[in-house]
């Protein structure tokens, strides 16, 4: 989401998160008929209804392979604990410990994507956390039965800025959480910057975007499939074709006529493409051009990069996490990983010669910063 659009939706919900905070459910239910339809009889999805779900057995194995394939890639993830003696008898610590509760944004309505539930739960649960709240307006039902088969029991069937809101400050039927993690759209990300200040996010994770860089090698039709996937996200987002071939894009151009949200950009080299796709920043980008290793290595600002595949194989069945960065923001961060589930504890232990020796780099220090106690203290 680019920051014109931000800025109007942060303008929408303010009062919305501001109503919950300071009310509690009765404006979570209110902001929910407002703005989604009926007021629900109740904010929490009963047991009974989780445990009778039900998806065809196809849908099923899809979700039990794509879990297999995340908490594989997300385990490898785990950052290493440390211990280093930084100074003479001053041993310093960083070690890395599960969150307690996290909140748990998915996406449903005309789109109920039960594939976010398992990149944003799965690495949760291999990290440890012990508490997860999933937020998700009119779960479906194969939402429903992702959460039965990751052992979640905690949904509210509510979304919107105002789901979020309840996360961050928790209402009488949602306790707070300490980070709110998951996609949405324009509405829910702006409320997770507004709630930043209270709990951990994720990343301001908007609007699907897709860049392509495609040149005389590439297959036109397999290019605008790629596109079309994801423009399918919603008019707000974003595909673009970045390519040095004319017969290429006038190919796809055919291909993608009836779809205002893909475009298509031309350019005299491969080389001026890439950096292009470079300032753009986005959130998905594949590569169709015959030596893809030369174009990766120079890639430095790209959510997650898609080699010999569109970025839904990526995104469904590689493992990989499909929470990524949107709106350039792929220039300062990365996806989702098993971190967002985390924080390093530092920890200082000193034997009585070393906190001695310590004091000769703290007195004067403490005194050239006009900071006498502290001298004191380390004396």
């Amino acid at each position: 989401m680019r920051a014109a659009a931000l800025d109007e939706a942060l303008e929408t919900v303010a009062p919305i998160v501001a109503d919950v905070r300071s009310r509690g459910d009765e404006a979570l239910l209110e902001w929910t008929e407002r703005l989604d339809g009926p007021r629900p009889d109740g904010l929490r999805v009963s047991a009974e209804a989780i445990g009778e779900a039900t998806v065809d057995q196809d849908v099923l194995r899809a979700l039990r392979r794509m879990t297999d394939a995340v908490r594989a890639f997300s385990a490898a993830q785990r950052p290493p604990d440390t211990a280093v003696e930084a100074a003479p008898g001053i041993v310093s610590e960083r070690r890395w410990l599960p969150l307690d509760a996290v909140g748990l944004y998915v996406p449903s309505g005309r789109s109920p994507l039960p594939s976010s539930l398992v990149m944003t739960a799965v690495p949760a649960l291999v990290a440890g956390v012990r508490r997860l709240a999933v937020v998700t307006p009119s779960p479906s039902a194969a939402i429903l039965v992702a959460a039965r088969e990751l052992g979640i029991d905690e949904v509210y069937a509510v979304g919107g800025a105002q789901a979020v809101a309840a996360l961050a400050y928790g209402t009488e039927s949602i306790p707070a959480v300490d980070a709110v993690v998951g996609p949405g759209n324009a509405y829910v990300t702006a409320a997770k910057l507004l709630v930043s200040s209270r709990v951990r996010i994720d990343l301001p994770a908007g609007p699907s975007e897709v860049v392509a860089i495609a040149d005389a090698s590439a297959d036109p039709a397999r290019v605008a499939a790629g596109l079309l996937a994801q423009a399918e996200h919603g008019d707000d987002s974003e595909a673009l074709l970045l390519t040095d071939d004319e017969d290429l894009a006038a190919r796809v151009e055919v291909l993608v006529v009836n779809h205002h949200n893909v475009r298509v950009e031309r350019f005299a080299s491969l080389d001026a493409a890439v950096a292009r796709a470079e300032e753009y920043a986005p959130e998905h980008l594949e590569l169709h051009v015959a030596s893809p290793d030369a174009v990766v290595a120079r890639i430095r600002n790209a959510g997650s990069v898609f080699v010999g595949c569109s970025s839904v194989i990526g995104d469904y069945a590689a493992g990989a996490t499909h929470v990524l960065p949107t709106g350039g923001l792929a220039r300062s961060t990365g996806g989702l990983g098993l971190e967002a589930y985390m924080k390093p504890l530092q920890v200082v232990t000193a034997t009585p010669e070393g906190a001695r020796r310590a004091a000769e780099v703290v007195v004067p220090l403490a005194r050239a910063e006009g900071l006498p106690r502290h001298a004191e203290a380390a004396a």
